[in-house]
């Protein structure tokens, strides 16, 4: 058979970048002219960078995410059994740090989905902070719990892990202080909200009579003369013009248009000057009526014809009629300007009333804006101090539980006790009761991850007790995901034979990232400018849920059980021999083929070195030359593949199978 191609064996592992094969026509020989130069295209704000940094959010050019996807889905699947350490391997420069953040996204992308656990929390650790490892684990447990993730709240579940290893009587009281301070806000802010509030009701009175330089004190102290005479007139000054001024402002601030003009109408005859022109006026005018009627010749004949003693009275009226018509003109004219004068002061004394009401209605407004925005921010932290409130009573009570009967028959212990306890004893007690609640109850994450970063910044025997101390205190219900050159620690640990031996205790999975010898730059390059360098987002692919929940079929059982004595010499090696096959069976590889390059990827020297000799060829693997373990092992796949294997199909399966075997 022909040497496998690319696309196939991007097939065989499983898929990648879909990238189209272009074929360039060969070069035209007739000459032709050359295109004008196109008009530029418009610069665009918002256009993607050119300059590319060395972030670790950029384009994904060495498929991290494809990679990491399988590792990702086995994070949050309910199957895994924890705790649960794997790592992400690389040489410096492979994209250690890129790949965990992928696999970060990833596990929040695929939380809740088919195959998946509801609530999955992620806690990004950086082991280069110089905190001591558990201190920096529970740290990080601690802040990514403390967020809400999910929009769950997780605060008593923080409180009970914290107070886990003390005094239970001391966490009781603390709790129980904690309540009362938060209680004691709570009042507090109450009482603030009450009293802004009940400033707001009467605001109108503080502005008029208890707030100097508001609009309206303005106003009435620049008018003090005018409106001091204008209420004078109207019988309204009592002791205080100013504060009678004020009344009537207030009054007619509380009326609706309606009521305004109404007001303003009544201020024609409601007062007691203004009815006293009134009465001088209808007078004035009734009496120029009557004085007028008495120039006519029938009052004159009826005045004659009454009795004869009258008639020289009307004698008189005749005689000075033009006098008796000048003085009811008179009284006319003076009615006419007792009512205009009425007029007048209704009008004046209206317009100072209303002036002075839309003063304060300006100065209400501003003032009612700025209130109500308090009040909104008082019923935000009463409402948040109220939940507080009912967790921290919450807490409380569990304390108070945990406590027992004991809060009645003794006092808390002294504080010295707590105080041996230094903050890496305190962060692995605080883990080890987070580990016991993780997975139980709705109030508590049903998984935990810590993806933990920069390792190979620090030294190598750092490193290894970083990831030792790791490995003690990553409890039941969580998973650590640790980026690692593990080839730079080889020498640390002792030499390649021991540093497998601490590995294999350490690690249950190893997913190794592709090293930069051999990589195809034009790829590169390609990939980086079809991306405009930047992230685009990474599905989650189906297939690989839908393949960790597959159980083993009858024929997979037995063969794993065949390659076993090439594979797994303890029982450690056999669990995570399993491990990566369940990991890379997911590709489009046939499994039988799979399961074999697995388990060379296991096996010792001898059989990985007398399978590369075979794989050097092409055709189909038959008969191989080497240990009786790899000789049945190949007799075993070849029967459960119904057939011979192609080599460059296990050459194919054995790329993806170095993936996640350990390599040192």
């Amino acid at each position: 058979m022909s040497e496998i191609s690319e696309r196939t064996r991007i097939r065989l592992l499983g898929g990648g970048l879909k990238e189209k094969l272009q074929v360039t026509p060969p070069p035209d020989p007739t000459p032709r002219p050359t295109p004008l130069p196109e008009a530029a295209p418009p610069v665009s704000t918002a256009a993607a960078p050119i300059f590319l940094s060395d972030s670790a959010d950029g384009a994904d050019v060495l498929e991290a995410t494809h990679v990491v996807q399988p590792l990702a889905q086995l994070c949050v699947t309910a199957q895994a059994q924890t705790p649960f350490l794997a790592a992400v391997v690389g040489p410096g420069g492979a994209g250690k740090t890129f790949a965990l953040n992928r696999l970060a996204h990833a596990i929040e992308m695929s939380g809740g989905s088919a195959g998946a656990l509801p609530r999955v929390v992620v806690a990004r650790v950086d082991a280069a902070d110089g905190a001591d490892a558990p201190v920096a684990i529970a740290s990080a447990a601690y802040a990514a719990l403390d967020r809400d993730p999910g929009g769950v709240d997780y605060s008593a579940l923080l409180d009970e892990s914290a107070h886990a290893g003390g005094d239970p009587l001391r966490a009781a009281k603390a709790a129980s202080d904690r309540h009362d301070e938060i209680a004691r806000k709570l009042e507090a802010e109450r009482l603030k909200r009450d009293e802004v509030e009940a400033r707001g009701a009467r605001l109108a009175d503080a502005l008029l009579y208890e707030t100097p330089g508001s609009r309206v004190d303005v106003f009435a102290r620049a008018r003090r003369g005018a409106i001091d005479s204008r209420l004078r007139r109207f019988e309204l000054a009592g002791s205080d013009a100013g504060v009678s001024y004020r009344d009537l402002v207030r009054d007619m601030a509380s009326m609706g248009a309606g009521g305004r003009a109404g007001a303003a109408l009544r201020s024609v005859w409601s007062y007691r000057g203004q009815r006293r022109l009134l009465t001088w006026a209808i007078v004035a005018l009734v009496l120029g009526f009557v004085i007028n009627m008495l120039k006519r010749e029938t009052t004159l004949a009826a005045i004659r014809g009454v009795a004869a003693p009258l008639e020289p009275l009307g004698d008189w009226i005749s005689t000075h009629g033009d006098w008796l018509g000048r003085f009811a003109a008179a009284l006319w004219i003076l009615g006419a300007l007792l009512l205009a004068l009425n007029l007048f002061r209704a009008v004046s004394f209206s317009s100072l009333v209303l002036r002075g009401t839309q003063l304060l209605n300006h100065d209400l407004r501003e003032r009612r804006r700025d209130l109500e925005t308090r009040l909104g921010r008082l019923n935000q932290r009463v409402a948040a101090l109220s939940a507080d409130a009912e967790a921290a009573a919450k807490v409380a009570e569990a304390a108070a539980r945990r406590a027992g009967g004991k809060a009645q028959t003794r006092a808390p212990g002294p504080d010295f006790l707590e105080a041996n306890q230094g903050p890496a004893a305190a962060a692995r007690t605080f883990l080890a009761a987070l580990g016991e609640r993780v997975g139980r109850g709705t109030d508590a994450p049903d998984r935990l991850i810590f993806v933990i970063d920069n390792l190979d910044a620090l030294a190598p025997d750092a490193a290894i007790g970083w990831i030792d101390a790791a490995h003690g205190v990553i409890g039941i219900g969580s998973v650590g995901v640790l980026a690692l050159d593990a080839a730079r620690l080889v020498n640390s640990l002792g030499g390649p034979r021991e540093a497998r031996r601490r590995f294999d205790k350490w690690l249950q999975v190893v997913v190794n990232l592709p090293g930069r010898i051999g990589l195809d730059g034009e790829r590169l390059v390609a990939r980086l400018l079809s991306s405009d360098g930047q992230a685009p987002p990474a599905p989650v692919d189906a297939k690989v849920a839908a393949t960790f929940v597959e159980p083993l079929s009858s024929s997979e059982t037995a063969l794993l059980t065949a390659l076993a004595p090439l594979a797994a010499h303890s029982p450690r090696e056999a669990k995570r021999f399993l491990n990566a096959y369940r990991l890379a069976r997911w590709s489009n590889a046939p499994r039988p083929v799979i399961a074999l390059m697995q388990a060379i990827a296991f096996a010792d020297e001898d059989v990985q070195n007398a399978m590369r000799r075979r794989l050097a060829g092409s055709g189909e693997i038959g008969e191989v030359e080497g240990p009786d373990s790899l000789v049945n092992a190949v007799k075993s796949a070849r029967a459960a593949n119904n057939g011979a294997i192609a080599v460059a199909e296990a050459r194919a399966a054995g790329e993806l199978a170095q993936r996640y075997a350990l390599s040192l």
